[in-house]
């Protein structure tokens, strides 16, 4: 089996940025016949042996002699980004356009990125200065253990953490397609705080919707089952705005809400889930709000 892939990993160490020093590790993708194993089981086979070349780069673990890297999440980032190219070149190419994939950037606690300082507490985001994908994977931890966001057990968590990855990819999208750039040239123009959040929500819906769509892509590839969707989208809405502030705070302010509710992000989800239609993730046009 070919295993095809675009750059190397490539790491470069940080200077300080009043936090502890960090590893920045920039993910290419690489490219299977089976997406992620056996359905979404990122397992190490045969084939994975140019991948594993690729991660030779990585510093080796605490306590690791042999210098072989053998974390399995690495290999889970990179095909998850390799499945949205896919998808999203195939979508672009429909419409005589030409998909320019980003990068993903893992780090640990910070790192710097064209937008600023990425933090861990941000969560995961899109940069469009650098068009780039930043990740902390402690976030998937996170999503177990005090979002709740998938089975604790880690059973059911893979979908859910490759949805994460593809609605950062649907900011890039929106990015490529100008929407994004518009978006912000409009909140720039906008008095009030609220005003501009309620665009915000807006554009997070609709990278919601863009992710449900290469979940649909993706299903047969990746022999997705009733139980992988369900958990997607219970992570929808987890990290629903009205579901974090009531943890935190006991109360909702929808007025601050940037991300939308879990009813919202939940309903885009399937939006683009059900019909596969990037026509139909126009959150804009008032679907429903």
């Amino acid at each position: 089996m070919t295993v095809g892939y675009h750059e190397p990993i490539s790491v470069q160490p940080l200077q300080r940025h009043g936090v502890a020093q960090t590893e920045q590790i920039e993910v290419g993708s690489f490219k299977q016949a089976r997406l992620f194993g056996e359905g979404f089981t990122a397992t190490t086979s045969s084939h994975d042996a140019q991948a594993e070349w690729l991660y030779a780069e990585l510093p080796a673990k605490s306590g690791d002699q042999t210098g072989a890297p053998r974390d399995e999440m690495y290999l889970f980032v990179s095909r998850v980004l390799g499945s949205t190219e896919e998808v999203w070149q195939a979508i672009f190419a429909s419409d005589r356009l030409t998909y320019r994939p980003p990068r993903l950037v893992l780090y640990t606690n910070a790192t710097q990125a064209a937008c600023g300082l990425a933090e861990k507490i941000m969560g995961p985001f899109y940069c469009p200065g650098d068009q780039k994908v930043y990740l902390d994977l402690s976030f998937f931890q996170e999503m177990q253990a005090e979002l709740h966001a998938c089975d604790s057990s880690g059973a059911d968590c893979q979908l859910p953490q490759a949805y994460v990855i593809a609605h950062e990819i649907g900011h890039h999208v929106q990015n490529l397609l100008g929407i994004m750039p518009r978006v912000r040239e409009l909140q720039g123009s906008m008095e009030t705080e609220a005003e501009r959040n309620r665009l915000q929500v807006l554009l997070e819906l609709q990278a919601d919707c863009l992710a449900g769509i290469w979940a649909r892509k993706i299903k047969e590839k990746a022999k997705l089952n009733a139980s992988d969707i369900a958990a997607a989208i219970r992570t929808t809405e987890a990290l629903g705005n009205d579901t974090l502030q009531k943890s935190t705070l006991g109360y909702v302010v929808p007025d601050s809400f940037t991300h939308g509710s879990a009813a919202q992000r939940h309903h885009w989800f399937d939006v683009g889930y059900a019909t596969g239609l990037v026509k139909s993730c126009n959150t804009f046009a008032g679907a429903r709000q």
